[in-house]
C-alpha cells in the first residue's frame, strides 16, 4: 500500500499532512475571497500524481518533509 497524502480536486499539489500550511492556507485564502472551498481528499500518493498533482514544496508530499 501506498503513502496515504491529501489534495482538493481544484489545488496543483498533495501533502503528506492533512495540517501542512501549504494546504490549510490555500483553504483559507480561498475562503477569504469568496470561494467555494474543495473538500480536502484523502488518498493514495500514487493516486494524486495520477491526477496531474506534483508534491507540496512544503512538506514536500512525504513524511519526511514536514
Amino acid at each position: 500500500m501506498g503513502q496515504t497524502v491529501w489534495m482538493t480536486a481544484e489545488g496543483d499539489r498533495y501533502h503528506a499532512r492533512e495540517d501542512c500550511r501549504g494546504l490549510v492556507s490555500g483553504q483559507q485564502g480561498g475562503e477569504a475571497q469568496g470561494f467555494e472551498l474543495r473538500p480536502v481528499e484523502q488518498l493514495q500518493a500514487g493516486q494524486a500524481e495520477q491526477r496531474g498533482k506534483t508534491a507540496c514544496g512544503i512538506c514536500g508530499g512525504s513524511e519526511q518533509g514536514s
